[in-house]
């Protein structure tokens, strides 16, 4: 009898253990980053792709997980949820490039713009919580000397589930 209920109670841990770890992965890997490369994405302009590779900014080693060209545009499909956008863009010190303006846009409406400069890594984290559609935007910022085919390269472009940004919108 006092076997029984050893064994019985020693198979109901075990379970619940198992039940625990099962959900705790669960939502450890609903957590992670999401590239926006994979997400359902379409392109209203310009041109993007995934593309790893070295460069230099700031006299610092840096991987791309992004190019995009001036000019682009792309419209992707969200999740829903309480999200941000992480971007860090820059423009490699081998290129001579213009500042690079990035717009972000939330169910078609503006919620971030940010240029940034040559020499060093930008950064933008944007609340797209409950968002059904997220569009990025990238030109040259000047007016003048912008050419079609001007790269700017992408060291993080992601969706970040659960993360808020400071000062939701």
């Amino acid at each position: 009898m006092k076997r029984d209920r050893w064994l019985s109670g020693l198979l109901s841990a075990g379970v619940l253990s198992f039940s625990l770890a099962t959900v705790g992965a669960q939502v450890a890997q609903a957590q992670r980053p999401i590239p926006l490369a994979d997400l359902p994405c379409v392109k209203r302009s310009g041109y993007w792709k995934s593309d790893q590779r070295d460069i230099s900014v700031g006299r610092q080693i840096y991987t791309t997980v992004l190019y995009i060209q001036n000019g682009t545009a792309i419209t992707c499909r969200l999740a829903g949820g309480p999200a941000s956008l992480r971007l860090e863009f820059a423009i490699p010190d081998t290129e001579n490039s213009p500042p690079a303006r990035i717009d972000v846009y939330v169910d078609g409406n503006q919620v971030a713009s940010r240029t940034g400069d040559g020499g060093q890594v930008n950064t933008m984290l944007v609340d797209i919580s409950n968002g059904k559609s997220l569009a990025v935007e990238v030109f040259c910022a000047r007016a003048t000397n912008c050419q079609s085919f001007t790269p700017y390269y992408f060291m993080k472009a992601q969706i970040e589930p659960g993360a808020r940004s400071p000062g939701g919108r």
